[in-house]
């Protein structure tokens, strides 16, 4: 995978494989020197603690359609080759959480690339699901909910081109102005 939003988006299809309802992005620019932090948060069936310890091995995998699982170790290598750290929570019947940290200024650290375009993939591809995206720099915060956009377009879906359009350039606007990129 060539960008982070890739990386996101393959561990939030895990989540939905573990049957979550609700999932959260979150990006997080902070420190000294400045990283890079992302979160995947999701409300999923959990992994036990031995399948936990083998989820970074590469040819582990719960799928039984193939016999390698290469998101998170690749996930884990490119944070690491960034100068950045990985980590994995899990608790069975709570859900998981993958973080995933890059140095900001680390030679090795990948383009972020279309996060606004993922996460709408995301969000208009599991209608049922509840996503959410919150984007965190000291420049300030921005936060949208699936359930927040319904409510205020009073719609059912979140489709159509005009309105995923809008939503694209909102979050891209944002992820600018927070000095994400």
């Amino acid at each position: 995978m060539k960008e982070i939003a890739l990386h996101i988006m393959d561990i939030a299809e895990n989540g939905i494989a573990a049957g979550a309802d609700a999932i959260c992005i979150s990006l997080l620019k902070e420190g000294e020197p400045e990283v890079l932090k992302i979160t995947i948060d999701d409300n999923g069936k959990g992994m036990a603690k031995d399948e936990l310890r083998q989820v970074s091995d590469p040819f582990y995998t719960s799928r039984t359609t193939r016999r390698v699982g290469l998101g998170l170790p690749l996930l884990r290598q490119h944070a690491e080759m960034a100068g950045g750290e990985f980590d994995i929570r899990s608790k069975q019947g709570e859900g998981t959480r993958v973080e995933a940290c890059f140095q900001n200024d680390h030679p090795d650290k990948q383009p972020l690339g279309d996060l606004e375009g993922c996460w709408i993939l995301l969000a208009t591809a599991n209608p049922g699901l509840e996503w959410e995206l919150q984007l965190k720099s000291p420049l300030g915060n921005f936060e949208i909910t699936t359930s927040e956009i319904r409510s205020v377009m009073e719609l059912e879906l979140i489709s159509g081109s005009a309105l995923t359009g809008q939503l694209k350039r909102m979050i891209r606007n944002n992820i600018d102005e927070l000095g994400l990129v």
